[in-house]
């Protein structure tokens, strides 16, 4: 049975670490190196689950206070968040584990192992 690492606390992470793990080992995929890409797709994880929390506590946009100056910016957990979404994709892509890379999917798109329509094997 493979863990996360000590670093990693947040629940959702560690589901994360579960759920990535058991679809390794469906697609016999498993090794030191997939492991690494998982132990970062699940750091990432928990620091999108931060940038929620800090979210939830400032909102979206929150007050900056320059001296006399008073304006209305937006929280910068909220750009963090789209670029570690962006992230963990590119990561799943590398295990194969996004709907395009999903085997089920290219097989339904090529059932029979034929490399395209008549005008392309011509």
């Amino acid at each position: 049975m493979y863990k996360p690492k000590k670093e990693i606390k947040s629940r959702e992470a560690k589901k994360l670490f579960q759920i990535l793990i058991r679809e390794l080992e469906l697609d016999d995929n498993l090794s030191d190196r997939t492991i690494m890409i998982t132990d970062n797709i699940v750091l990432l994880e928990q620091l999108k689950q931060q940038h929620l929390d800090d979210i939830k506590n400032r909102g979206v946009v929150e007050l900056f206070i320059n001296g006399s100056q008073q304006i209305y910016r937006q929280n910068k957990s909220v750009d963090a968040i789209i670029k570690i979404i962006e992230h963990q994709r590119k990561l799943q892509a590398e295990l194969k584990l996004t709907p395009a890379s999903d085997r089920k999917v290219s097989g339904a798109l090529d059932p029979e192992g034929q490399k395209g329509d008549e005008f392309d094997r011509y």
